[in-house]
């Protein structure tokens, strides 16, 4: 009997021992800290998002809200294994699977794709950064953390350069009063889609990109989630709207125009009120197609009376425009009728 407990208690401590060894080999990988108070915001390149547009008339100014993309240690990420854990965007993933995508560029880092154990239909990868760092990208957007923020006052310096990206295609450089104009029509820049240059404290260039527009509310987003989806989204959900503000919401209308740029047009008070409804009261019902387009939609901005930007709906052949494609939808008889 004793030697039956004495094999007992060895086994035990084996079994623990594998245990431990087991626990210990998996890993976790997260976003390398950076310090927001060493950052040199007077000088550099940041993601940036801007808040409060309507101080672009209401005050000579606006906020630079600044972001840096979250960075990986490349090494880590190389030894990531089934049973890891890797952070994005302050959610853990557990590793089923590292697929590696070798680089076209002889000697350049490689692609490491993640298949996660928890059901995801979208893309979660590290790629290629700065400095010798990852970062990581979540379907089409790389997520980011706060570094700072900057008061721009007006004027811009003559220097600055603003460039607009459609539809993955560049535009020739332009002046401060394009990317003004941009920003009061729009205001949808956004540390996902927009990165600017400081120098020796001077906002000096801004390039900005109407896709992605990042991660919804609720991430994992709308996009494949919404085609796929049974739950019918509201359209203000859909387009970043806040409900509460549409109902007094000024409504103005432009046509993208694929040379042109968007080129203002009326809008009745009769499609106003069409338009009000949709967005308050339409639901997104699927994706029609992928299909992308440069030129030929329809933009209408929903305002405060203060002049804060609230969404903008994007409409093509009855259909509306998404980040990846064309949704259909519907509204009510019920909620015409109201």
């Amino acid at each position: 009997m004793k030697h039956t407990r004495l094999w007992v208690a060895a086994f035990a401590a084996l079994l623990l021992t594998c245990l431990t060894g087991i626990c210990a080999c998996a890993a976790e990988v997260r976003p390398l800290e950076a310090t927001p108070a060493k950052v040199d915001l007077s000088n550099g390149t940041f993601c940036l998002t801007i808040p409060d547009p309507e101080h672009v008339d209401n005050g000579g100014f606006f906020t630079a809200r600044l972001f840096l993309e979250d960075r990986y240690d490349a090494a880590q990420v190389r030894s990531l294994a089934p049973g890891d854990t890797v952070f994005m965007n302050g959610r853990a993933w557990t590793v089923r699977e590292i697929v590696v995508h070798e680089s076209e560029v002889p000697g350049a880092e490689a692609c490491y794709e993640v298949c996660p154990e928890e059901n995801y239909g979208g893309y979660l990868a590290f790629e290629p950064g700065a400095d010798g760092t990852l970062r990581a990208l979540i379907d089409d957007w790389v997520p980011v953390s706060p570094a700072g923020e900057v008061k721009v006052m007006l004027p811009l310096p003559d220097c600055f350069a603003y460039v607009s990206v459609s539809a993955g295609e560049e535009d020739d450089p332009a002046g401060a009063d394009a990317f003004l104009e941009a920003l009061r029509m729009f205001g949808d820049f956004n540390a996902y889609n927009t990165v600017c240059v400081f120098e020796d404290r001077q906002l000096v260039s801004v390039r900005h990109s109407s896709y992605p527009q990042g991660p919804e509310k609720d991430w994992p987003g709308l996009g494949e989630d919404a085609a796929a989806s049974s739950e019918e989204i509201p359209v203000w959900k859909f387009f970043h709207g806040d409900p509460d503000l549409l109902e007094t919401a000024v409504i103005t209308g432009s046509t993208l125009d694929c040379e042109a740029g968007p080129i203002p047009c009326e809008v009745t008070e009769e499609e106003k009120e069409k338009l009000r409804t949709l967005a308050l009261r339409g639901v997104v019902t699927g994706r029609q197609s992928d299909e992308m387009v440069t030129g030929g939609t329809w933009l209408y901005s929903f305002d405060t009376p203060e002049g804060k930007h609230i969404m903008t709906v994007e409409l093509y052949r009855e259909l509306l425009v998404g980040p990846d494609g064309m949704y259909t939808y519907s509204v009510s008889p019920s909620a015409v009728s109201e």
